[in-house]
């Protein structure tokens, strides 16, 4: 009789082929997510570069920049409370003029502060939103997004801040005081009712997807007039969390989900720190600490580093290596000339006379 021979597997060749096929795949997923990776950061600058044109547009409208807090009502009391953000302003400038006429209560009534829940502000606008970024529900308070972001507006090399606090009397709880509506000028391009040329414009700043991660912001009981950016860097470790989660500020949304407040919190780049670092309030008072001053750190999920968009509406990567001065110098005031934070800190400040060379 003739033997029958079995055209299959055995067991040890299908665990054979089973494993060469684990290495390859092994061998071939750090290439497909480099690729990936690739191709969002490429979608990240792309948004960069239709924000610059934005900005661009807008100061050929005015001759002058938007700024990055504005809006009606004062930040006591009524309507936009004085504090729509620069994303707001450039609307019109990049095809959102409805939802621009929306928030502005054109249509429907709206025209209250960015905080609030209605559906204007909770729009999702695309080209806010970097893909690396993955964070699309608020990791403290669920629900609360009134709408995501993953970009700033360079505020400088100083502690940028959203209120003004003459002789230790905060502006949130005088409202003789907001009523007058006053400019909070930074040395950065953006400030508050502040209207500057060109420069160093926008950056990113991702949105954190935990309590405890990158672009989650530490609450400093200090001066800012006095606080080092050395002890907030020393808050941030491994690259990724915070030494003390005590310190994170959790008692409102965080940045990168109120893309319409125009709060440096939420929505302001400082070149203090380099990139994907900590990032700072530093102050004390009564109102909600996100009105306070700070090391507003530009930070990303790219690895490496961060992007930026210039004046002339070039999109650069911006390592986190590039070279930032003295980080024990506190930070300069409007009177100060060069930035003491080396190249980084001029890229952001707009009349030091620095000359902002090799920051690749």
């Amino acid at each position: 009789m003739r033997k029958r021979f079995s055209s299959g597997f055995t067991l040890v060749e299908l665990l054979v082929v089973i494993a060469i096929i684990g290495i390859l795949v092994g061998l071939l997923l750090p290439a497909v997510q480099a690729a990936r990776e690739a191709a969002r950061r490429m979608q990240c600058g792309n948004n960069l570069k239709q924000q610059a044109l934005g900005v661009l547009n807008y100061e050929a409208a005015f001759k002058r920049l938007p700024s990055l807090q504005a809006g009606n009502g004062n930040v006591v009391q009524t309507q936009q409370r004085f504090c729509m953000s620069g994303w707001w302003a450039i609307l019109p400038y990049v095809e959102g003029q409805t939802l621009f006429d929306r928030i502005e209560g054109l249509n429907n009534g709206f025209g209250l502060e960015p905080w609030n829940g209605n559906a204007a502000y909770r729009t999702r606008v695309p080209w806010l939103e970097c893909p690396s970024d993955a964070g699309t529900d608020e990791p403290v308070n669920a629900g609360r997004n009134r709408g995501l972001t993953s970009y700033a507006f360079c505020v400088g090399d100083n502690m940028a801040q959203s209120q003004l606090t003459p002789s230790g009397v905060e502006e949130r709880n005088d409202l003789n005081l907001a009523l007058r509506k006053l400019p909070i000028i930074n040395r950065g391009m953006f400030g508050r009712a502040s209207y500057h040329p060109l420069g160093h414009v926008l950056a990113e700043r991702q949105r954190p997807i935990a309590v405890n991660s990158k672009g989650t912001v530490a609450l400093i009981a200090a001066d800012p007039a006095t606080y080092s950016p050395l002890s907030c860097k020393a808050q941030f470790i491994n690259g990724r969390q915070y030494i003390n989660p005590g310190l994170l500020f959790t008692g409102d949304t965080l940045p990168g989900y109120r893309a319409w407040a125009g709060n440096a919190y939420f929505n302001g780049v400082s070149t203090i720190l380099p990139p994907n670092n900590a990032v700072c309030m530093v102050g004390t008072g009564s109102v909600s600490p996100h009105w306070f001053a700070g090391i507003w750190t530009p930070t990303s999920e790219h690895g490496g580093g961060v992007q930026i968009a210039l004046g002339d509406g070039s999109v650069r990567f911006i390592t986190d290596s590039i070279e930032s001065g003295n980080l024990s110098a506190v930070a300069p005031t409007l009177a100060s000339s060069v930035s003491p934070y080396g190249v980084w800190g001029a890229l952001g400040s707009k009349n030091g006379g620095e000359v902002p060379v090799d920051y690749e």
